[in-house]
């Protein structure tokens, strides 16, 4: 409260407005007592030089020293008497003959002009020292022309001293209370209005829902009144916007796309965690950053610009660098209202998306030219022996063995898509339960066995593990997949041994098929698993693949819960691992 500036204002107005009231009452109050005595002295005096007059009228003897002396002591007044050319006659105070000629004195001439014959002068008296008041009447006798009494002004003074003293005390004590009362008043009055101050420093600082005491019915009550029901709707209304944004928040986190928010600057004012990390970077490093400065994509600063510079929403494709190779869709539109306020940017990370189109046109590619082969040639074959080789015994036999063969190479095709497709529709019914690892390699070996000795290639197991290892497989998928393994590594082994290995890695049961075939190059590694993707397509063909059959490994493992991966180095051979849930016996 001492340091409000309100209350000092308050209290100090009303302290100079008490002091300069009552500083001008007592001065007047104490004016007006002096110039009232002062006119009673006179009025006295006047009194007292008609009765002088009446009685020196009646004075027969011309001494008139003795009885002037004694009525002046009677009525303790001077009295003088002065003749018309302005001598003393007589004097009650001093000897007439001591004193100089009065007829120049104010008092005397004020008497010989005024219509009343009556003058009035109050100064300092030489004879007496000390200030008196004068009043001469001038009269018809020529013996004694004027009469003067005088009083001194010491007692009047002393009294009007006296009374100026009482008054400046009374002054001085009812400007104290004055003064107090003046701090109350402004206390009362300023702390309303210092507790709202406070209140609204408080909101202002974020405490919002403050509320100030309502202790009186005036207008500072209802000003409190008002102020409470403004800081509890400000509460309501900050908490909602709150909770709005907590939840706006929390849906840009739970987002796939990326959101990023831009000012009419381009300066990055928002960016959610999924924005981050399409893009390369964090949301504390590219806030307060222009988005070309933090960025240094041609395209992205083309595609803000022409966001920024239209009402419309633009959409575009950028291909983006960070780490790897991405394609983004960015949706941009203006914030609303004028003058601009900036942009809100959504990305899309549609890289798998082209990579599937990209697939998916492959994937129709390689059929069309998987299927077109062996029917051209069967088409080829079929219209020779109508052009008359079927007559031929000599050539005959042999273009029926094309037309075989092609035909068994358009039946393998043909069923490793089915298979390929019912596996990827879920049609592929999986009877999941424990299937000894050992076993099932063993009559993958027993069936692989004649093709592996046919090609000069040793088929071996490594040695089983102390505890057999069950996996938690469909048998019949499990021998799919073996199939497929060995019979990729009887193809691309010329020579040396396939060796099989099975043993248990903690929860997982593993299977691993071994070659020492020609390998695989590093840049080919991540794309074996594709559909009709061949390394050397020439040998591939050559040798009756498909190009389908480690993409439908790859589905099996994962429709078994498990996965698959490829180590493998040119010319040193390939080690296939399938990674597989392990059953208890």
């Amino acid at each position: 409260m001492w340091r409000s500036q309100i209350f000092w204002r308050l209290s100090g107005a009303y302290c100079i407005l008490l002091a300069i009231s009552l500083g001008i009452l007592g001065w007047v109050l104490v004016n007006r007592i002096e110039t009232r005595l002062l006119a009673e002295i006179r009025h006295n005096l006047e009194m007292k030089t008609l009765l002088i007059d009446e009685i020196t009228a009646r004075q027969t003897d011309t001494n008139l020293q003795q009885p002037i002396t004694r009525l002046a002591e009677l009525t303790r007044t001077r009295i003088t008497l002065i003749a018309a050319d302005g001598k003393v006659l007589a004097d009650s105070d001093e000897r007439p003959e001591r004193l100089e000629n009065h007829l120049e004195r104010p008092e005397v001439q004020a008497a010989k002009i005024s219509d009343s014959g009556v003058g009035v002068s109050t100064r300092f008296s030489t004879s007496v020292h000390q200030p008196m008041m004068y009043v001469a009447r001038r009269q018809k006798t020529e013996s004694v022309r004027y009469v003067r009494a005088a009083l001194p002004l010491d007692a009047v003074a002393h009294e009007i001293r006296w009374l100026g003293r009482g008054v400046w005390t009374a002054t001085g004590v009812t400007l104290l209370v004055g003064l107090a009362l003046s701090l109350i008043i402004a206390r009362r009055l300023s702390a309303p209005l210092v507790e709202l101050s406070a209140a609204a420093r408080s909101i202002a600082q974020g405490d919002y829902g403050k509320r100030v005491s309502v202790g009186s019915g005036d207008e500072v009550g209802a000003l409190a009144s008002t102020f409470n029901e403004m800081s509890q709707a400000c509460a309501a209304y900050i908490a909602q916007m709150d909770q709005d944004r907590q939840q706006l928040l929390a849906v840009f986190k739970s987002m796939v796309e990326g959101v990023l928010v831009l000012d009419a600057d381009q300066t990055i004012r928002f960016l959610n965690d999924a924005a981050g990390q399409l893009l390369g970077t964090t949301p504390e490093a590219a806030r307060g950053q222009k988005i070309w400065q933090h960025f240094r994509h041609r395209h992205l600063g083309e595609a803000v610009d022409k966001i920024l510079a239209s009402a419309e929403p633009y959409c575009c494709e950028l291909e983006w660098f960070p780490l790897e190779r991405k394609v983004l869709a960015v949706q941009g539109a203006c914030l609303p209202g004028q003058p601009l306020r900036g942009a809100v940017l959504v990305f899309h990370d549609i890289t798998h998306v082209r990579m599937l189109e990209r697939v998916r046109q492959d994937f129709v590619a390689n059929v069309s030219h998987e299927l077109k082969t062996p029917l051209a040639a069967i088409q080829a074959t079929v219209e020779t022996l109508l052009d008359g080789a079927l007559q031929d015994p000599e050539h005959n036999v042999r273009f029926l063995e094309r037309v075989r063969e092609n035909a068994d190479r358009l039946h393998r095709l043909v069923h490793d898509l089915l298979t390929l497709g019912r596996i990827e529709s879920g049609q592929e019914v999986m009877e999941m339960g424990p299937v000894p690892l050992q076993s099932a390699i063993e009559s993958c070996v027993s069936r692989q066995a004649d093709r592996a000795r046919a090609k000069g290639l040793q088929m071996i197991q490594a040695p089983p593990p102390p505890a057999p290892v069950l996996a938690l497989a469909d048998e019949d998928a499990l021998a799919e997949i073996l199939d497929n393994l060995v019979d990729n590594a009887i193809k691309y082994t010329p020579a040396g041994q396939i060796t099989l290995r099975w043993f248990a890695n903690g929860s997982d049961a593993m299977l691993q098929v071994e070659d020492t075939g020609v390998g695989i190059p590093e840049r080919d590694l991540p794309r074996v698993f594709e559909r009709f993707y061949r390394v050397d397509k020439a040998r591939s063909r050559e040798l009756g693949g498909t190009g389908l059959g480690l993409s439908i490994v790859k589905h099996l493992v994962q429709k078994l819960n498990g996965n698959i991966t490829v180590i493998s180095e040119i010319g040193q051979g390939s080690t296939f691992t399938v990674r597989l849930p392990r059953a208890e016996a």
